[in-house]
């Protein structure tokens, strides 16, 4: 399951931000985040044509002169350490401890027969429950089955009535007869749920019903165990208006004309956990892509829709192909299918075989690419049918293994898919958001306290960027072949069943022969992170460079020491050296002998290790690293720490340089932001720097990549500006606002506009907002800006269009 909302906001991966909440791989980077812009809202209409306008591509890079290094100059001197601590830990989630739950007896099979009543909004079924004793159990008098909010008109095995109580979430059967272990029965409920408020929805605005079960909602439109820690298999005959299509788990046995209706019979013939079931019904076409080794794979939409759910779904058999490769367990179910569903509070829910997409999320525009891309959210609910699906948590606690796995699988998905600077970017985003999950409230990611709804547990930020980021720390340590024998070694050992925590840990030492628990101790078990201070020292004399460590996080009982060996390069004018330095009880050295002395030094090469690291290095340092590092995340770093050295000009003239001159549009669109900042900030703007700045910026909005555009024209709007510049600045957004290629983009622009020119940018903004555009990507955009500039037409605007703005 992943909870997104559609973003429109600079330096992103892609449109699906993960409020971890949910998360997919898209992420804010440094001061990005403040241009951001939310807007949860339905798909609208889009303009038919979108005016082109000829962008230039980046410049090749600067070649930088040999090295010399001079401590007098301000360029070569090494700043001190920042004052610590780094990070405060927020306090833990609210929360009682809740344990697993017992299971009682063996849900074997399940049989529904149901339909949804209009009117009363209701659900209306029978449904015959196959239950066994468990092995070695005492016997059963009486069988609890989890029903909410129901009525039942009977409850009986075959033709005997059995006596029951209920409570409104618990329907407790009496059995006619004791239940002995092994032995089984069958137990048929005929039931009615009026006035769904959980479990099943009701959307009039399409005519549609879909279900929506974790964590423990399905009982809400269907009696059954609702709780992970067991599987079964499931029929269920879905009756429908003629017109109407019905979507459910497994395949699609049969269906038949009864009466006015239609009657659909879905056999999922597979064991899975009971969170797992779905129903949608609707009028959807049915698209059909390439089947996967003889595995059919669909597409459910709106027969409006089908080119935007051929582009949102595209991807599909390549992600199979590539799970089923990396996993060595192929797709395990008989079919795969993805729906769109309407009003749907998630992104997506990885029901078995039968997934549901958000379609806000799903049924994008052409234009609207790269900035909107479903790609990620289609890995990650695909990778759930091996982690969530075929393998599934036995309790909420352990919900990582569902969600961090499925976050990873996205990952590699990306990398694969569009390229390794595209999956070092995911990771990163990954980290930077577990950092600011712990700065909120800190936690372990296995984890069985919430307040009212187990659902708590998802949504603190930690089990998806976190679980996906310990993952690629075993993948760093163990290389790609020994990482994916391990997790296929995992994945077979537990298909079709029910896993904790220590069943991966075990996975791995049972394929590598290494001893995993202090690993899993202080990564999984404990919180928090490595906070590093570390320092170089290099003896010219010697040719000597020297790397020291320490860690400076606050400890506690969940936060200790982390074991990690950080993986350090060193360029040089006569070749690049690696070396790695371990890090043990909180201190690490290591040292290595050069040919030159060293231009840039990287600690955490690739930034496999989730850590804050405070490394004092000088701005000719940075300068080559920003230049030379064939890491995109080292530009990246360069990028940042430069971006924190104000009044330093050789720091702002790197980053401008980057501005153009960088081949990945991230670390463009990361020091466009960088400089934007620099700019708006009156300590640092001399006149000299502010001419720079603009021009860099005015450079930017004819980026050849839209989000740098995006980038650069929010960042004129934070800038403070006056005579011929502020002309030129305001002819030019309000150029792009009427011409870019992408409606993003115009709408920073636009926003940037009525920042800088308040009411004077108002016909400009009442033009634009006019037109729906999908996603409200515009009007959104202004409205923001036009509540910060606040003026009485301003505001009178957004209420026009947002009366419950305040």
């Amino acid at each position: 399951m992943m909870k997104t909302c559609y973003a429109a906001g600079p330096n992103l991966p892609n449109v699906f931000i993960l409020f971890q909440r949910k998360m997919k791989g898209l992420f804010l980077m440094g001061a990005a985040a403040s241009a951001l812009t939310v807007a949860c809202a339905s798909p609208s209409t889009t303009p038919s044509t979108i005016p082109s306008t000829a962008i230039p591509r980046p410049n090749p890079q600067p070649v930088l002169p040999p090295f010399q290094m001079d401590t007098s100059r301000s360029v070569d001197r090494v700043p001190p350490f920042q004052e610590t601590p780094l990070i405060v830990w927020g306090p833990p989630p609210d929360g009682v401890t809740h344990p697993e739950r017992v299971r009682k007896y063996d849900l074997q099979h399940q049989v529904t027969i149901v339909r949804f009543d209009w009117p009363r909004q209701a659900v209306v079924g029978t449904t015959t429950l196959t239950i066994a004793g468990l092995r070695g159990a005492a016997p059963l008098s009486n069988v609890v089955i989890d029903a909410g909010d129901m009525t039942f008109k009977s409850v009986a095995t075959g033709a005997t009535a059995l006596k029951y109580d209920y409570d409104g979430r618990a329907l407790t059967v009496h059995l006619a007869t004791r239940l002995a272990s092994g032995q089984t029965t069958a137990i048929t409920i005929e039931y009615d749920g009026a006035n769904r408020s959980k479990g099943a929805y009701f959307r009039p605005a399409k005519h549609i019903v879909w279900t929506q079960g974790e964590t423990e909602d399905n009982h809400y439109w269907v009696p059954t165990y609702d709780f992970p820690n067991d599987k079964t298999t499931w029929e269920f005959y879905i009756w429908t208006a003629k017109g109407e299509r019905a979507l459910s788990n497994g395949r699609l046995a049969g269906s038949r004309a009864v009466g006015d209706s239609i009657e659909w019979h879905w056999v999922l013939d597979k064991p899975a956990s009971t969170y797992l079931m779905t129903t949608v019904v609707g009028n959807y076409t049915v698209l059909q892509d390439k089947a996967w080794r003889n595995v059919p794979i669909g597409y459910w939409t709106y027969p409006d829709s089908v080119d935007a759910a051929w582009r949102g779904f595209a991807k599909t058999p390549q992600a199979v192909d590539l799970f089923s490769r990396k996993t060595g367990v192929p797709y395990p179910w008989s079919k795969y299918d993805q729906i769109v569903i309407p009003e749907f509070q998630y992104g997506g829910m990885e029901n078995v075989t039968a997934t549901s997409q958000n379609d806000a999320e799903i049924l994008h525009p052409a234009w609207s690419e790269p900035q909107a891309n479903s790609a990620g959210l289609m890995a990650h609910e695909l990778g759930h049918q091996w982690y969530g699906d075929l393998l599934t948590t036995s309790d909420w606690g352990d919900v990582w293994l569902n969600e961090g796995f499925a976050t990873f699988m996205e990952q590699v998905f990306r990398e694969e898919d569009l390229g390794v600077d595209e999956g070092a970017l995911d990771r990163l985003g990954a980290q930077e958001q577990t950092i600011d999950a712990d700065r909120r409230t800190r936690r372990p990611i296995v984890w069985n306290k919430w307040v009212n709804d187990p659902i708590e547990v998802f949504f603190s930020g930690h089990i998806y960027p976190k679980g996906a980021t310990i993952l690629q720390m075993l993948r760093h340590q163990l290389g790609d072949d020994l990482f994916w024998k391990a997790m296929n070694h995992y994945t077979a050992a537990h298909a079709y069943g029910n896993v904790v925590t220590d069943d991966l840990r075990k996975a791995f030492e049972e394929t590598t022969g290494k001893d995993y628990k202090a690993f899993f101790d202080q990564w999984v078990y404990g919180a928090g992170f490595p906070v590093f201070q570390v320092s170089s020292l290099y003896d010219r004399a010697a040719g000597r460079l020297v790397i020291t460590a320490k860690e400076t996080q606050p400890r506690d009982s969940l936060t200790g020491f982390f074991d990690v060996d950080a993986d350090v390069e060193v360029r040089t004018d006569s070749g690049i050296v690696r070396f790695v330095v371990p890090v043990r009880n909180g201190t690490g050295e290591a040292g290595t002998n050069l040919k030159a002395p060293p231009r840039s030094i990287r600690w955490d090469k690739g930034n496999w290790i989730l850590d804050l690291t405070d490394f004092p290095r000088s701005t000719a340092m940075l300068r080559y690293q920003l230049v030379y590092d064939d890491d995109v995340l080292g530009r990246i770093e360069a990028v940042d720490v430069l971006a924190q050295r104000p009044g330093d000009q050789a720091a702002l003239n790197a980053l401008i340089g980057s501005t153009r001159n960088d081949k990945f549009w991230a670390v463009r669109a990361r020091a466009v932001d960088a400089i934007g900042v620099w700019g708006s900030d009156p300590t640092r703007a001399t006149v000299a720097p502010m001419r720079s700045v603009t021009t860099a910026l005015m450079a930017a909005t004819r980026d050849p990549d839209s989000r740098v555009r995006q980038e650069a024209v929010t960042a004129i709007g934070r800038l403070t500006l006056s005579g011929t510049t502020a002309r030129d600045m305001n002819i030019r957004l309000r150029e792009i606002a009427r011409m870019d290629q992408s409606l993003f983009v115009r709408g920073a622009a636009l926003a940037s506009d009525i920042l800088l020119e308040k009411n004077a940018a108002l016909p400009l903004a009442k033009q634009m907002m006019a037109s729906e555009v999908w996603q409200n990507v515009i009007r959104t955009s202004a409205i923001n800006a036009l509540k910060a500039v606040g003026t009485p037409e301003a505001l009178q605007l957004v209420h026009q269009y947002a009366p419950t703005a305040q």
